[in-house]
């Protein structure tokens, strides 16, 4: 049989720019090492495997939000910057956004009514800003879009799917942090004088991960 490994793609969103990975991954032919299982079988055992795989990312999202806050800082360290402080009451604006981007289906700064985060810290009270001389710093917004599942193998035959990866918690943040510093607009939000941050993470069903930082 002809097995295919599929890398799913990561895909970053800025106001102004936008990063998309496309799918990678290679063929290759295997003389019968794999197990053969009853497709049925195989396909409700892979149910159940990512249903548990996307209860645990959704189960620690905080911690998930935690370790790339954690990398977020690590980022501005090396550039002479200081820690951004955690703000929970930005950390609920970004959750709220990434739980209404999954549940109608849009990905982008600006929901289906038009409003983007400004909009959001007024609807919530959040008036807090950065001062750094004669310049103020009102808010930013960067976006994240992931899957628990880092790549999956199938049958290019049938379209079968024998197995998934999957990503840990650390490979999530690192590849969320990464992505943001590859993007210039993603970059700029990071490297700015914000003071404040908060992240909200927000997991499906079918196990995409959405991620929003605000900044203040």
């Amino acid at each position: 049989m002809k097995l295919c490994r599929v890398l799913l793609p990561v895909t970053v969103f800025l106001v102004a720019a936008s990063l998309a990975a496309l799918p990678a991954g290679g063929c290759f032919t295997d003389a019968g090492s794999v197990t053969q299982e009853d497709p049925g079988e195989n396909s409700a055992r892979l149910a159940r495997e990512l249903a548990e795989h996307v209860k645990y990312v959704r189960d620690n999202a905080s911690q998930l939000a935690s370790i790339i806050h954690r990398y977020i800082n690590v980022e501005r360290q090396r550039h002479g910057l200081r820690d951004l402080q955690w703000d929970s009451q930005l950390a609920q604006i970004a959750y709220s956004h990434s739980k209404d981007m999954s549940e109608r289906d849009y990905f982008g700064h600006v929901s289906p009514e038009g409003k983007d985060f400004a909009d959001r810290y007024r609807e919530n009270g959040y008036s807090l800003q950065t001062r750094v001389g004669d310049q103020v710093y009102m808010g930013g917004e960067n976006l994240f879009l992931s899957n628990v599942v880092a790549s999956y193998t199938y049958d290019q035959h049938t379209g079968e799917v024998f197995s998934y990866d999957y990503h840990s918690l650390e490979e999530l943040a690192s590849s969320t942090v990464e992505g943001w510093m590859d993007s210039p607009g993603h970059r700029e939000n990071i490297l700015t004088p914000f003071t404040r941050e908060g992240i909200g993470i927000f997991v499906n069903g079918e196990g995409e991960v959405y991620i929003t930082e605000n900044f203040s």
